[in-house]
């Protein structure tokens, strides 16, 4: 009897929820139909509806077409792009924007911690890869944040600034939207779009916010307006919508209303706590859409269930016209929408009209693996597209080449700048049959004093064969541009390093380790001896540039001047050697200051060399205290304010540390001319 007693509620609580969603798309005449921005939908009800039935009915032509493909497969037919795209299922002239939020939700993911100069870095690259908006953060939640805003200004392309979104709240409670210093601080980040989060579920209003329903509807309506009246481009961020609209859907629409009415230019309806299922999201959003015609729609999806991404293109065919996600699924508890997968699928399997399709997907696996590297992060090589070992090279079907096997592999991994993976063997390193490699113009010609185009090409193609080799077991090169263009270098005969190390040493000790301190150990220190060797032709080269650039400066021409001569008594071949020592507070800082102290003599430019970052990972966890670290470090000319970094690889830390700073000091001074070039 219990039980049957349960089916019975059940039951009813279903046919309560269904009348209540058909009422909602019929538009049958509710209360807050009554709201004018509500009365065009209202009377279109007939649209609405029709545009439903349109997609409920699409659904086994979508099956039939998602067939198609698979028989062409068996059958050995190339796949392309074309092939594989299915049944968009939206609303026609949509087109589906990318809105990115790996620097606010993102960077609330376990184990990611973003400095500043990380969050412009990731910015800039969002920026160049195409993504629509950038979310930022929230100016006024944290001093790192309210940083990046007063930096990115000057410090951001104008049109990667042009993109950046800032993230906050709609006004207090019972406060007038002037007064608020939140919104005041989104005003004064000077973002050309903000994003505001609002509740929508009736129960947060009641138990978190403890105000009226009235009161939040008028702080939605309020910092809409005041924001719209300036200027700026308004996105709401209707938190838990999609929960709010299952316990109470007539409020949660009339939040959406005061938006409207206040003249938003986005609605963006949130699965916050990742909750719903793909068949069911879609719907509400349809329902949204119908009601609200004249207002875009977007979604923001979390992985709670695994679902975020299925729920994100699911909008879509709702009517959606904006997916808010993260680079790699980075995100709170177990992330957001991964649109490392969306935005592949969504351009080639729905064959959707989106602002991000070929070619510029073919910068889709650099940009999750350079993020990756910003936040010393190992990269995830089973992730679907951009993952290493997303096209392995296998022989499982008569003839045993998958690369062109249609039916092993659904597209070309170069549609998404991916490659086939398979053990590098030596046979292959040596093999000059592999694809051509394209090198830019700029690094062409910085390396044409070294060697012959043809010459610079062969060996260039063998190196990036190394690079690729590395990478599939985890040593990847995406942010350390710098270290690849060494070693472009190091491989023409014609190449002679500014300087080599000899040997160097590092002692490091604690003080007052036995002292009693207030609990608190005293930081320790650490002594570096470097000795280091000076080509001769290489310094008599840059001395006379150095020379060149002092000019009235007499003393220190002088100086320059006696060391060239001193330096010239010296064997050519043998050059010269210097040694240095110097002390710093750790042994990569110390081993820094010790090698810029024995060559700022010789090259005074390296006077305005900083190392504005320094990063470690581990490249394989299960090998405990025998792991290798790998190394990152950034460089900034102080004077030029250009950047570059370094990576390097080795058992001993204090080795990988080292080979990162010399390369990051010899890449300046190659390409020091250049950096001033473009300053001026």
């Amino acid at each position: 009897m219990a039980r049957d007693s349960n089916c019975t509620t059940r039951s009813k609580r279903m046919s309560m929820l269904l009348m209540l969603l058909s009422t909602l798309s019929l538009g049958s005449s509710t209360a807050f139909l009554q709201s004018p921005c509500l009365r065009s939908a209202h009377a279109e009800k007939s649209v609405g509806g029709g545009r439903a039935a349109v997609h409920t009915g699409g659904h086994g032509a979508l099956r039939r077409k998602l067939v198609c493909p698979l028989r062409m497969a068996t059958a050995r037919a190339p796949v392309t792009a074309a092939t594989l795209a299915g049944d968009f299922g939206g609303p026609e002239g949509l087109v589906v924007r990318y809105y990115d939020t790996t620097l606010r939700d993102g960077a609330q993911g376990e184990g990611i911690s973003l400095s500043c100069d990380d969050k412009l870095r990731i910015a800039a690259r969002l920026s160049k890869f195409g993504a629509d908006y950038i979310e930022a953060g929230w100016p006024g939640s944290n001093p790192k944040d309210a940083e990046f805003f007063q930096r990115a200004h000057g410090e951001l392309s104008p049109e990667a600034w042009g993109k950046v979104v800032a993230f906050g709240s709609t006004r207090y409670k019972n406060i007038k939207v002037e007064d608020d210093k939140q919104v005041q601080m989104l005003v004064d980040s000077n973002a050309r779009v903000v994003t505001l989060v609002g509740k929508s579920w009736d129960l947060h209003v009641d138990e978190v916010l403890e105000t009226t329903r009235e009161e939040n509807k008028d702080m939605i309506r309020d910092t809409v307006r005041y924001l719209r009246a300036k200027g700026i481009e308004v996105m709401l961020d209707a938190e838990h919508f999609y929960d709010g609209y299952r316990a109470n859907p007539a409020y949660a629409i009339e939040c959406l209303a005061a938006a409207v009415e206040a003249n938003v230019d986005w609605l963006v309806l949130c699965d916050t706590n990742g909750g719903s299922l793909p068949w069911e999201l879609e719907e509400m959003t349809r329902k949204v859409a119908t009601l609200f015609p004249g207002t875009k729609i977007g979604v923001h999806c979390h992985n709670d269930q695994g679902m975020a991404v299925a729920n994100s293109l699911s909008a879509v065919r709702g009517g959606a016209s904006l997916i808010q996600g993260t680079v790699n699924g980075y995100g709170e508890r177990t992330g957001n929408a991964n649109v490392m997968s969306i935005l592949p699928t969504l351009a080639l399997s729905m064959n959707a009209p989106s602002s991000i399709r070929e070619p510029t997907l073919a910068g889709l696996t650099s940009l999750s693996r350079y993020v990756d590297e910003q936040a010393n992060q190992p990269s995830n090589q089973v992730q679907a597209y951009v993952g290493g070992a997303a096209w392995p090279v296998t022989n499982c079907f008569p003839g045993g080449n998958a690369k062109h096997d249609a039916v092993e592999y659904r597209m070309p991994p170069e549609t998404v700048g991916n490659a086939y993976f398979m053990a590098p063997t030596s046979s292959d390193l040596a093999d000059d049959d592999d694809s051509s490699i394209e090198i830019s113009k700029e690094t062409l010609r910085s390396l044409s004093m070294y060697g012959e185009e043809e010459d610079i090409l062969v060996n260039a193609t063998r190196v990036m064969r190394i690079v690729r080799s590395l990478s599939q077991k985890g040593y990847f090169f995406e942010g350390a541009d710098a270290s690849v263009d060494l070693m472009l270098r190091r491989a023409l005969s014609a190449y002679k390093a500014p300087f080599e190390i000899i040997d160097y040493n590092v002692l490091v000790w604690d003080e007052g380790l036995g002292e009693d301190k207030g609990g608190v150990r005293q930081a320790s220190q650490a002594r570096a001896t470097v000795k280091l060797r000076v080509d001769q032709q290489v310094v008599n080269r840059y001395v006379v540039k150095e020379l060149r650039k002092l000019g009235d400066l007499a003393s220190d021409a002088a100086n320059l001047a006696s060391l060239a001569a001193s330096m010239a008594s010296n064997s050519p071949l043998s050059g010269t050697e210097l040694l240095e020592v110097a002390e710093g507070n750790g042994p990569v800082n110390a081993l820094g200051k010790c090698l810029v102290k024995a060559l700022v003599p010789l090259f005074p430019s390296l006077e305005f060399v900083e190392l504005s970052d320094y990063k470690v990972r581990i490249l394989d966890n299960e090998a405990a205290t025998g792991a290798v670290p790998r190394v990152m470090i950034e460089f900034i000319d102080s004077q030029t304010g250009r950047r570059w970094t370094t990576a390097s690889a080795d058992s001993n830390i204090i080795t990988a540390s080292m080979n990162a700073l010399v390369d990051g000091l010899e890449y300046m001074l190659e390409h020091r001319n250049t950096f001033v070039e473009r300053e001026n």
